[in-house]
């Protein structure tokens, strides 16, 4: 019985992707860039038999099964069995889904044997996620507004992330929903689409210099402005809590007196703090005083592959 498996790490992106230029093949509005989380992953199974999609143990809902198969569409038939598991929550603002679409891709291309290049890859699993071509690379990846992905090595030794799961419920609303909202209820929207290309820039220049202050810095721009944005939709799209504002406050307060740390919140609650390994003791100190929520610390780096 043939049978691959395939594993995909989260990406979490320090310059944002909201919005898409063109929806039919997910060309984003701007360009971004991520790391992968290399303790974060989908793990996804292929095998023979009747098209099948199992995810986190159950059949996957319609708008699942329908995206699984905009990508499966693309190879030579549908006859597999695929179950799919996420090691952290789904669905909570942790790129579950670009994750899960990159394991999908990379995992059916070697099942079928189907020869598709990097950048064939990253076309078609765009269109489960869009961030999602994010995760088939190593070190920085940037995702270009016209659809080519581009891996930015990374100088820094021993970065981590922690994540703060301030929630791990389902979102209210999806991020394809309340990108649509944003993009056109939003007066800010389309300042913030010129703002994020010139942090693109001043990112990648700081990232060559191996300035992390400077790409920490960026980073907690990009994202501040990304949810004043979203606040400014009608309806307002308001994916932080009280805890997320705590956790976002205590960066803050621990960088003033010599911690150095820097905070990122994608579509959901969950707030990701970027240190150097040597400082973590120190930081999980702090945030078991601190806070009240759970929190993962992973290592940075990784790519999809199917074995």
């Amino acid at each position: 019985m043939k049978k691959i498996i395939a594993r995909a790490p989260v990406n979490i992106a320090l310059i944002k992707y909201w919005g898409k230029a063109n929806a039919e093949i997910v060309l984003p509005t701007t360009s971004s860039l991520s790391l992968t989380l290399t303790d974060l992953y989908t793990e996804t199974t292929f095998e023979e038999g009747p098209f099948e999609f199992v995810m986190n143990g159950k059949s996957g809902d319609a708008s699942e099964v329908s995206r699984v198969k905009d990508v499966l569409k693309h190879f030579q038939n549908q006859q597999v069995k695929i179950r799919t598991h996420n090691n952290f929550p789904t669905a909570s603002g942790l790129a579950s889904s670009a994750s899960g679409f990159a394991a999908l891709t990379v995992g059916l291309n070697a099942f079928f044997q189907a020869g598709y290049t990097l950048q064939e890859l990253a076309t078609l699993t765009r269109l489960g996620s869009g961030s999602s071509c994010r995760s088939l690379v190593e070190d920085f990846a940037i995702w270009h507004k016209n659809g080519s992905i581009e891996s930015l090595k990374n100088p820094f030794e021993d970065l981590r992330m922690i994540v703060v799961i301030v929630s791990d419920s389902k979102k209210a609303i999806s991020s394809r929903d309340a990108m649509k909202i944003t993009m056109t209820t939003a007066p800010s929207y389309s300042t913030w689409v010129q703002d994020s290309e010139t942090d693109l820039q001043s990112m990648k220049a700081a990232i060559v210099k191996k300035d992390l202050m400077l790409v920490g810095q960026i980073m907690e721009k990009n994202s501040t402005r990304l949810h004043q944005v979203m606040a400014d939709s009608t309806p307002a799209i308001l994916y932080q809590q009280p805890e997320s504002r705590n956790v976002l406050a205590m960066v803050i307060t621990l960088r003033q007196q010599g911690l150095v740390g820097f905070a990122t919140m994608d579509a959901g609650p969950n707030v990701k703090i970027l240190i150097q390994g040597k400082d973590l003791s120190r930081w999980e100190e702090q945030l078991k005083k601190t806070i009240k929520s759970k929190y993962l610390v992973t290592r940075i780096g990784g790519k999809a592959y199917a074995q």
